[in-house]
């Protein structure tokens, strides 16, 4: 439980964790989006041999993006992308897609610590 949140085995072994941003009230041309529709960050993890392949897609505030790059690349996970799904979103959100291998409590202390830097519900 070094992530802070429990989540549900899948097929093939994986760990997938699902993050929804309910903290988040996000209106899209005077629609409320509800955060299961468009607002949730997940993780998935899988293990490959000895180690563990971790990838996800977070979903942040601009005020986020800095701190919570930081704690990943500080943790030894990289950011592969970083965009917008919702254009004319109020706030806006943005959508860090990661991928790391390694140990899996260490990378799950460092996500853990990265989204500790946002507000996202854990």
């Amino acid at each position: 439980m070094a992530l802070g949140k429990s989540g549900t085995e899948m097929p093939g072994g994986i760990y997938r964790v699902g993050l929804p941003r309910s903290d988040l009230h996000v209106t899209l041309d005077g629609v409320e989006l509800k955060p299961a529709l468009a607002l949730g960050s997940w993780l998935a993890f899988s293990p490959l041999g000895n180690r563990t392949v971790v990838m996800g897609d977070l979903v942040l505030t601009e005020n986020e993006i800095a701190p919570v790059m930081q704690r990943l690349e500080e943790g030894g996970i990289g950011v592969t992308a970083l965009h917008n799904h919702l254009l004319r979103s109020h706030p806006a959100t943005f959508y860090m897609h990661i991928f790391a291998e390694g140990d899996a409590v260490a990378l799950a202390r460092a996500l853990h610590e990265a989204l500790a830097r946002s507000r996202t519900p854990l």
